[in-house]
């Protein structure tokens, strides 16, 4: 399972929330100089819908960006997809980076099946112009130690990156924060952002970058000084979220969340106007695992999902 939620249910955890903001007009983001592009992940939101839908979905509610539905494009001749991609081109939407389908956790056999589809996708993408792909580490182990992991981890990751990297692409790995996921299993591992760099210094390949969500930099305790050491190039995508009221940092639930702007328990302006002063023109997209999002109708979460995000961008003044 490449998909956290499926990972982390088959033993633990459930979910809540809602945002309701007004919707505002559009007409100057498309044409403002602002690079971060927002980010529209159906997965994340709890919309279902195919790869035409999702494209009608950001076009009608102004996103920039949308995640590839890899599987759909497979199935499509040359005329569709030079179609899909001219829609997209006339309403000013790139793709997002693609979740990486490779399963790395668990054993051999599987990572390298995984390896398998992971060619095929790339071969794909890299005609949509893709720049890459994402995943995630998770902090526990029920069977290997730290430094047992974090081998399996390097030389895995590490065979992936290089495959990415024949077709120019990059990998960007997430560290999960919440604490109260540290007792999940035997053995902990990587949750704070010092932790994902000794990682990505031991992959040692030039494509490897971070994925960044403020929820996980709130749990782990960090603030923007410890992004520092980062540029541009170092990010490959982020992600907005908000913490849920009446727990504390050390409280908080990895799939229990907000959409960004719900609570106001984190404040997303300092890492905004970090991307910001960095220069950084990826994207940004909203994760919440909230139960009230996943209830709404495709359209009506949509909605919400960018509102929250512009209203963010909005209050780091860099709408």
């Amino acid at each position: 399972m490449s998909n956290r939620r499926g990972f982390i249910k088959s033993s633990t955890i459930a979910t809540i929330g809602l945002i309701s903001l007004n919707q505002n007009l559009y007409s100057l983001q498309k044409n403002s100089n602002r690079k971060i592009r927002i980010s529209l992940n159906p997965g994340a939101v709890g919309i279902n819908c195919t790869a035409d839908e999702l494209l009608e979905l950001a076009i009608k509610y102004n996103f920039d960006s949308i995640i590839p539905i890899v599987k759909e494009f497979q199935e499509m001749d040359h005329i569709e997809i030079d179609n899909y991609l001219k829609k997209m081109k006339e309403n000013k939407i790139s793709f997002d980076v693609s979740g990486l389908p490779v399963q790395f956790r668990t054993n051999k056999d599987q990572f390298n099946k995984g390896l398998i589809t992971l060619d095929t996708y790339c071969k794909i993408l890299n005609k949509l112009n893709v720049k890459g792909f994402n995943t995630w580490i998770m902090p526990t182990n029920k069977e290997l130690t730290y430094l047992k992991n974090f081998k399996v981890h390097k030389d895995r990751l590490k065979e992936c990156a290089k495959i990415i990297g024949d077709y120019g692409m990059k990998l960007g790995l997430e560290f999960v924060g919440p604490k109260t996921l540290m007792s999940r299993d035997q053995f902990s591992f990587i949750r704070t952002i010092n932790e994902l760099r000794e990682l990505i210094v031991a992959i040692d390949e030039k494509n490897v970058g971070y994925q960044l969500d403020a929820f996980h930099l709130y749990c782990a305790n960090h603030s923007v000084e410890d992004l520092k050491f980062l540029n541009k190039d170092n990010i490959v995508m982020c992600q907005l979220n908000d913490a849920v009221l009446g727990r504390s940092v050390d409280e908080q639930l990895d799939l229990e969340r907000e959409l960004p702007g719900k609570t106001g328990l984190i404040d997303t302006a300092p890492f905004l106007n970090f991307l910001n002063n960095i220069g950084y023109e990826g994207t940004v997209s909203a994760e919440p695992f909230n139960k009230e999002l996943n209830k709404m109708n495709n359209e009506d979460a949509a909605k919400a999902t960018f509102n929250a995000i512009k209203n963010s961008f909005e209050n780091a003044g860099i709408f």
